[in-house]
């Protein structure tokens, strides 16, 4: 997650929901956070604590301004995620709360991202869907299973006469 508008990285609240409708970014879940540095009073696991509260400290803010940081959040295993949601912050600044969100696979590759995704709004958040990535075979490879098949069960009629 990163500031879109070249602001202070401020975020309340970040959850990923899986499709069983749980928030596996959730400290609680296994979901991990980082950031290269924080205010006094903030961290980065405040961004998945669980806390709605979206005013400072309840929340992490970058420590440094203007330097472009990110907050990771890593999840405890592989997940088909089919939304998220994220928390800006209410008691000041909201202005600020819009972001660049970037999901990547565990090696690296960027699976999905958003920008400008404005959390300015009366209730400080936002939401995303994501695409749904269930693997579903193509027509042609069906196709094949099937000729495949069909293969068999002459070979095998062939032999038993």
């Amino acid at each position: 997650i990163r500031n879109a508008i070249g602001q202070w990285l401020q975020v309340s609240e970040f959850e990923a929901i899986n499709t069983l409708a749980v928030n596996v970014a959730l400290d609680a879940n296994g979901g991990t956070a980082s950031a290269p540095d924080s205010w006094p009073g903030s961290a980065p696991g405040k961004a998945i604590d669980g806390s709605l509260l979206t005013s400072f400290p309840n929340m992490f803010h970058e420590g440094a301004p203007f330097t472009n940081d990110t907050l990771t959040i890593t999840l405890s295993s592989a997940q088909e995620l089919t939304s998220f949601n994220i928390y800006g912050r209410s008691d000041c600044c909201s202005e600020r709360d819009v972001y660049d969100i970037t999901f990547r696979d565990a090696a690296g590759s960027v699976l999905y991202f958003v920008d400008n995704l404005s959390a300015v709004n009366a209730r400080h958040m936002a939401t995303g869907a994501l695409p749904d990535t269930a693997q579903v075979p193509e027509p042609a490879s069906m196709a094949l299973v099937g000729l495949g098949l069909l293969g068999l069960a002459a070979r095998r009629r062939k032999i038993a006469a």
